[in-house]
């Protein structure tokens, strides 16, 4: 396997990350979250449906949180293999394993070894994170891939001093930008600082460059900057507003420690095996030193702001490059067994959920989890090593979790979906029908006279959860307005991440008589629609 050319070992990194993460994203009921199913599926929805191109639009207004890149590449996959969330999820999932490859191709390069780029793939694509967030269709994978990619042809660059891959480093940056703004720096600029602590990058080296550098400066702003002020122009007072909550979201220089478990999250099961080599770093290679300190220069900073956990996905390119360089000197195996443990229990815990309410789906993870415990309990062959994870995240992913049932949607109200426009009132659900009918549907934040005039004109059916039902009634009320229920379902449903799938208010009681009943009903989320009248 490592005597193969860089080539051949990057095409079939490539293939082998298609293999391990396309099963299961045709799933409806798989692992998703509210950023994915309201936000991400729907916006190039509306997008094709309102033909919008250069400024996203998301409930008929522009959808300018974000930048536009990953949003033109899902109306393009729409267009091409039409509306599913298979043909959203792959464009994730191509761009997962262009981060598989880069981060092989980066391990390459610094060691100059073909076996720490394997390792370093393959470590990568056995991370929890790189499993949950690889399979769907969000913009932390794509800006990672694309930091991590212009990291690696910066690096050829450097050895080699060719134009074009300097040009390509910059387009690469250019697109990581218009996909997440700034922080696709963090990845590349992690980088370069390693390289000057390592002295693998001098200023001085550099002069003789300065005028290319400055041309590709201006390539880059050409290329990245256009979009933003385009939109400032066209929507100054939104882009203010944005602005201003964007700031006040991110709680910049608030000390957030609970990041120190979402690497324990993004990194399982790996993280041990990763905290005993840096205990040990003494022993290891200046390469090895070089990725740990470009490793602190991407996760630190997520100390001080408000995060969520699958913001370290970039954090895992120099993590998985360090652990390469360092696991051949690894001897003792509690690391390797604590890590094989928690990600079990973690399957445990969701294949007993299945099993105890007859969910079906338990069996998918036996073979898988007896192979991790072999694999990772005493030492095994490498390739074992290597592969255990990924297969067991594989049969959680695919055959566990689905058959839960998260955010199931009845027939009928696909079939609804699809003939009507419906609305969705502050959940949103249901989640998935969007995705599932084929049309964007409209969510309301809230309800005032003239959204009231319109869904009573043209008899859109609304639909939200009862914890919403009170507000729903009250904004009825006040605009002169009544309802009739047109019909209703229960469901688990998601709220926030994907594994908080109990109904909102469900407490330990609800869940102890859900477990001594074998019954679902407690925790289920009940799911209405009405037709809104005039009184």
């Amino acid at each position: 396997m490592f005597a193969l050319s860089p080539a051949r070992q990057t095409l079939l990194l490539f293939l082998l990350a298609l293999a391990v993460l396309l099963p299961g994203i045709w799933e409806a009921t798989g692992l998703t979250g509210k950023d994915e199913f309201f936000l991400g599926l729907r916006t190039p929805m509306e997008m094709l449906e309102g033909n919008h191109w250069l400024v996203p639009f998301l409930d008929h207004a522009p959808r300018i949180r974000k930048p536009p890149l990953l949003y033109w590449l899902g109306r393009a996959s729409f267009e091409t293999f039409g509306i599913s969330l298979v043909s959203a999820r792959f464009v994730g999932v191509l761009f997962t394993a262009l981060l598989i490859v880069a981060t092989a191709g980066i391990a390459r390069r610094l060691s100059g070894k073909a076996e720490t780029g394997w390792l370093a793939g393959c470590i990568l694509l056995g991370c929890l994170g790189i499993a949950t967030e690889g399979r769907r269709f969000m913009l932390d994978v794509p800006v990672a891939a694309l930091s991590a990619t212009a990291f690696w042809a910066f690096l050829i660059w450097l050895d080699l001093r060719r134009f074009w891959w300097l040009t390509a480093a910059t387009l690469l940056l250019a697109a990581g930008f218009l996909t997440k703004g700034p922080i696709v720096a963090l990845v590349f600029g992690g980088g370069c600082l390693a390289l000057l602590f390592g002295r693998r990058l001098r200023f001085g080296d550099l002069r003789p460059q300065l005028g290319s550098l400055a041309l590709h400066g201006v390539l880059w702003a050409v290329l990245a900057l256009p979009w933003f002020f385009i939109v400032r122009l066209l929507y100054p007072e939104a882009v203010d507003l944005v602005l201003a909550d964007e700031l006040e979201s991110r709680q910049f220089f608030n000390l957030s420690p609970g990041i120190m478990l979402g690497l324990l999250n993004v990194a399982l099961p790996w993280v041990f095996v990763f905290a005993l080599a840096v205990w040990q770093q003494r022993r290891a290679s200046a390469t090895a030193r070089l990725a740990l300190v470009w490793f602190l220069a991407t996760f630190l900073p997520f100390l001080f702001i408000k995060s969520f956990d699958r913001y370290l996905i970039g954090s895992l390119v120099p993590f998985a490059i360090f652990l390469a360089l360092t696991l051949p000197q690894i001897r003792a195996r509690w690391p390797f067994r604590l890590g094989a443990l928690l990600a079990l229990l973690l399957g445990a815990a969701l294949a007993g959920f299945t099993a105890w309410f007859g969910l079906g789906g338990w069996y998918w993870l036996l073979l898988p989890a007896l192979y991790l415990c072999w694999a990772w309990w005493q030492a095994r062959g490498l390739g074992h090593t290597l592969a255990a994870p990924a297969l067991f995240w594989i049969a959680l992913l695919w055959g566990v979790f689905p058959a839960i049932g998260v955010n199931a949607v009845p027939d009928s109200v696909i079939e609804l979906g699809r003939q009507q426009p419906v609305a969705m009132f502050d959940g949103p659900q249901p989640a998935m029908l969007p995705i599932l009918s084929g049309q964007a549907q409209r969510h309301y934040a809230g309800l005032d006279q003239f959204d009231l005039v319109e869904l009573a004109a043209s008899r859109t059916p609304v639909f939200l959860e009862d914890k919403d039902l009170t507000r729903f009634q009250q904004s009825l009320s006040a605009a002169g307005y009544t309802a009739r229920q047109l019909g209703s379902y229960q469901t688990l449903a998601s709220h926030g991440s994907g594994l908080r799938f109990a109904r909102v208010g469900a407490r330990t009681a609800d869940w102890q008589a859900a477990l001594a009943s074998r019954s679902l009903a407690p925790l289920l989320t009940t799911v209405r629609w009405f037709e809104v009248k005039a009184k």
